[in-house]
């Protein structure tokens, strides 16, 4: 009987394990998997990304800064694929004074392209995803399911020629991971913006998961045209 009861055990367990995701709500064009798996040496386009606009300031879990933070951490997975000259457009103006400190006739660069996003979902993981396992042994089955708990994170996303003002793509994007989700490296970098209070926890695995498929959305719907410049 206990050892049926182990086994029960560990099989719901490792039902679980990988319980992450990321999705993109509308896509299209070639697969990515297949782009990343090269690395990317060619021209580059310049790109800049905005604050993440805040649409969740009716939840509870969420605060501004964890856009801000987000924000960052899409333009370092940006510059991670090799495929861009990512602008610190908060930076420019001191960047800019600098220039003039030093009577610097060099002309800083301007993006052709910028991302934009507003946060539409922010949840750590508070909501239970208790199975439904009947028999003898539902209810502890019941019981170590429930236990399990889901961040989930979202973000609609838009990617606009900074000289038309024309949207180039509009998306959603999210990432999903249970308490038991495997990450995703190093995308993205450190978490800022007052998240490392979700390093190591399923929300960290949401956040990057989102990141990741934030990126390949952009990457993917980026023109040709728009990578011009060798360096």
């Amino acid at each position: 009987m206990n050892s049926l009861h182990a086994l029960l055990t560990s099989l719901a367990i490792i039902g679980l394990t990988a319980c992450t995701s990321a999705g993109v709500a509308s896509s299209g064009g070639a697969d990515m998997d297949s782009a990343r798996a090269d690395a990317y040496d060619g021209p580059k386009a310049r790109i800049a990304i905005a604050d993440f606009e805040d649409k969740m300031s009716s939840s509870g879990y969420y605060r501004g800064e964890y856009g801000r933070g987000m924000s960052d951490m899409l333009g370092t997975a940006l510059f991670q694929t090799n495929r861009y000259i990512v602008l610190e457009r908060e930076k420019l103006k001191a960047v800019e004074a600098e220039r003039k400190r030093r009577n610097s006739a060099t002309k800083i660069e301007d993006a052709d392209i910028l991302v934009t996003a507003a946060v539409t979902g922010f949840d750590p993981g508070t909501a239970g995803a208790k199975g439904n396992v009947g028999g003898a042994f539902g209810g502890m089955l019941g019981g170590i399911t429930g236990a399990f708990q889901q961040a989930h994170v979202a973000i609609d996303l838009r990617v606009i020629d900074v000289d038309t003002g024309r949207v180039i793509a509009a998306t959603s994007v999210e990432g999903k991971a249970s308490g038991f989700g495997g990450g995703v490296g190093g995308i993205g970098g450190k978490l800022g913006g007052g998240l490392s209070g979700f390093a190591k926890g399923p929300m960290e695995t949401a956040i990057r998961k989102m990141i990741q498929a934030a990126v390949d959305e952009v990457v993917r719907k980026t023109p040709k045209t728009y990578y011009r410049y060798q360096r």
